[in-house]
């Protein structure tokens, strides 16, 4: 029987909160006579008004007919996109639940019904189909060569798709919040709280993070049933360990606390790893060994430490805004950054030997069966692990040399100054990371999570080609440039934000930069034929396939 002072939520009955005056103490003498306030009234219902509009999006037009059709184009697509191969959804069984329901949504169990619809909404960040994008050019599949080799037809899909796109996380929203996952821990639950995360930080990047706090909580809840089964092995420890790599990474790029705490990695990726110097002493003395089981038994460390690195910049250095930067940790941090580095380009050299010829084309579907497809996302994972600490380190002690000066002499000022000459270099380090790891992903790839990351490199990268003249770029930073280049506009099929004015700038200043490093090669400096030849230049020239000669295990 429902009680008249509880509420329904998901399907649970949660207490409203009510209020009963009560007199307390001596009666006052001459009270006035007042009217009961109306948040005292006897047996009030404090309700919430839940403003979909305001907080999700409106549900119009925009919205697509769900249709099997449509389903099974979308979880087609999900394939192709390394982060739904997150171990919270291998968990669940709802792709051969929705195959098994004919791809009607609407007919499978309440919890794998929200699964089903996060799913779909997170799969219109690369769909082609029709009620997706709309009139216009668009791919004839998700591996269309031709269509993704033209910039202006990729940035126009972002445009296009936002409407629908938005449309449909809204509606995912509005299911998964009416159903109450949040309440439930389960694995369905759980994944799908991860996708609407994944979504709301591809879209506007809350820093509160509530649907990855949210399936979290429901991760502490079912790890210790996970871990009392067999099923649970060393390969879904380093899954994990790669995502919750992830998790720190965004909170160093958003300057928050990590919500991933030390019990999370223990509980999820095993033991506390060995300490840098040490795995890094393992990795120089067995140089000869070549299995995939010492690289796989490598790489769980590595992703360990970035994790706890990224609570350590953090506590140590961005925590720390109240107080003058401390010294200390900034060359602590360095110093694990340098070892981090060193580790990076060991582990690369083994993943080189491991990957099939260089020049081909790797494939593009995520096949976990493939060593070659697991190796390269590897490489991308421990090259994006490393430049999503470099930058947002350096960006953090360059913001406190510039806004500590009025507490600090001039000693400090000038080793402060030192200092970030340090982690600039660092930085650089990091920007080749993430565009060598780029490059080792298929040249077709989704990785619409990263955007904030990538931008954030590009732009560096670009400041720092600036820094030197058209004939002074060396030929590694040139093929850098063009990499980001190519990585922002194949992001600008699946979000918006490649298309607004300030990515464009950023995109033209990319490839002018090229074209600059380019035809500098064959003309004087001081000869101006080249300004007219770059100005005639729409795309990065031909001629920088000459770049591109440049062997896939030559070093960071």
């Amino acid at each position: 029987m429902h009680h008249p002072n509880t509420a329904k939520l998901g399907g649970h009955e949660i207490s409203r909160c009510t209020t009963t005056p009560a007199t307390r103490g001596r009666p006052r003498k001459n009270q006035l006579p007042t009217s009961t306030p109306s948040f005292a009234r006897p047996h009030q219902t404090i309700s919430i008004n839940f403003n979909q509009d305001a907080i999700m999006g409106p549900l119009d037009s925009a919205c697509p007919e769900i249709t099997p059709d449509f389903v099974s184009h979308c979880f087609e697509g999900l394939k192709y996109n390394p982060q739904y191969a997150h171990p919270l959804i291998t968990k669940t069984s709802i792709r051969s639940g929705v195959r098994s329901a004919a791809y009607q949504l609407d007919v499978l169990p309440p919890q794998s019904r929200v699964l089903g619809y996060c799913s779909v909404a997170y799969a219109a960040l690369s769909s082609f189909h029709a009620s997706v994008l709309g009139d216009g050019p668009r791919p004839y599949s998700f591996l269309d060569q031709d269509f993704f080799s033209s910039s202006s037809e990729l940035l126009s899909c972002g445009i296009r798709r936002v409407a629908t796109y938005r449309a449909l996380r809204s509606k995912a929203l509005k299911i998964a919040w009416e159903a109450g996952i949040i309440l439930v821990p389960s694995n369905e639950n759980a994944a799908s709280c991860y996708l609407l995360d994944l979504m709301e930080q591809s879209d506007f990047g809350s820093a509160g993070r509530p649907w990855a706090n949210a399936y979290l909580a429901h991760v502490r809840a079912l790890v210790p049933g996970w871990r009392a089964t067999s099923s649970y092995t060393t390969a879904d420890a380093n899954e994990w360990g790669n995502f919750l790599m992830a998790e720190g990474l965004v909170s160093a790029r958003s300057r928050t606390v990590v919500i991933v705490t030390p019990h999370d990695q223990l509980l999820l990726s095993g033991s506390e790893p060995q300490s840098l110097e040490a795995l890094l002493t393992s990795l120089e003395h067995s140089a000869n060994d070549s299995s995939l089981t010492f690289l796989w038994a490598s790489t769980r460390p590595y992703f360990l430490h970035v994790t706890n690195l990224s609570r350590d910049l953090y506590d140590t250095v961005n925590v720390a805004r109240l107080c003058p930067l401390s010294e200390v940790a900034v060359l602590n941090f360095l110093d694990s950054l340098s070892k981090l580095h060193t580790i990076l380009c060991l582990l690369l050299d083994r993943i080189d030997i491991v990957i099939t010829v260089p020049g081909t084309t790797p494939s593009t579907v995520h096949d976990e069966s493939s060593i070659d497809t697991v190796a390269r996302a590897t490489a991308y994972s421990l090259c994006f692990g490393f430049a999503g600490l470099a930058l947002p380190f350096f960006r953090e002690v360059q913001y406190r040399e510039t806004n500590d000066v009025t507490s600090q002499s001039e000693r400090t000022r000038e080793r402060l100054k030192a200092l970030r000459k340090q982690v600039y270099g660092m930085a650089v380090l990091g920007g080749k990371a993430l565009a060598k790891g780029i490059r080792y992903l298929p040249k077709i790839h989704y990785t619409p999570v990263h955007w904030a990351t990538v931008r954030m490199c590009a732009e560096f990268v670009a400041d720092e080609a600036g820094e030197v003249s058209p004939d002074g770029l060396s030929a590694e930073l040139v093929r850098d440039l063009e990499t980001f280049a190519d990585e922002l506009k194949l992001l600008g099929y699946s979000l918006e934000a490649a298309s607004t004015p300030q990515t464009l700038a950023l995109i033209e200043r990319l490839e002018s930069y090229v074209n600059q490093a380019v035809v500098a090669m064959f003309l004087p400096v001081e000869d101006t034929a080249w300004m007219s030849m770059q100005q005639d230049a729409d795309l990065i020239l031909p001629w920088t396939e000459f770049f591109s000669d440049e062997p896939i295990n030559t070093r960071i």
